[in-house]
């Protein structure tokens, strides 16, 4: 019997309800599905993730794969499908998270300094990580968000070019995102620590 003959009788035997036959297809495919995933997710922990909700999302749906086809490159269709999922969630989770960075800029330069208190850790964060730029980097915020500047007239205040105004404030956006989420992830370590 060779070796898709054999996967075939395993999936037969998981249709009839033994669930010792998916744990074989498991040990066959989870290195080459975990690394195919890898290679378009390079994140440790939704590697493994996405692998086991590939095998569970193939378990639950045996009876739509056609038996005589390729069972992994099957799998590998569906970790694909979630991967391209997860990075969906993610890139939505960002341009929120970036939206939710702009509007607290935006309200923090609206509001009356020392009257201006922070709501929650992000605004908290957000504060700290703003103070950790440099002059120049701050003096370019506060000009777009405290004074409502258009890139126009910045690009006019700093004698450079509207490209290089927007170009310097994504870059500042980003920086103070990525200062925001580790302060965050530092404090959820710091909770999820015993002490």
């Amino acid at each position: 019997m060779d070796a898709n003959d054999e996967e075939d009788r395993l999936i037969r035997d998981v249709r009839d309800g033994q669930l010792e036959a998916y744990e074989a297809l498991i040990h066959r495919h989870a290195a080459r599905l975990k690394a195919f995933i890898s290679m378009r997710l390079p994140v440790p922990h939704l590697v493994d993730e996405i692998a086991h909700e590939s095998f569970v999302f193939a378990y639950r749906h045996l009876k739509d794969f056609e038996i005589g086809t390729d069972f992994g490159k099957w799998l590998r269709a569906i970790a694909h499908n979630l991967v391209r999922k997860e990075v969906l969630r993610y890139s939505r989770s960002g341009k929120n998270q970036e939206k939710y960075l702009e509007h607290c800029l935006v309200e923090r330069s609206s509001a009356a300094g020392d009257a201006w208190r922070p709501e929650s850790p992000v605004v908290a964060f957000l504060e700290e990580c703003v103070h950790s730029l440099p002059e120049a980097q701050r003096e370019l915020l506060g000009e777009r968000y405290r004074w409502s500047r258009s890139t126009r007239e910045l690009a006019q205040k700093t004698g450079r070019s509207e490209a290089w105004v927007r170009t310097n404030l994504c870059r500042i956006r980003s920086a103070l995102r990525a200062c925001v989420e580790g302060k965050l992830d530092s404090a959820e370590e710091a909770r999820s620590t015993p002490s």
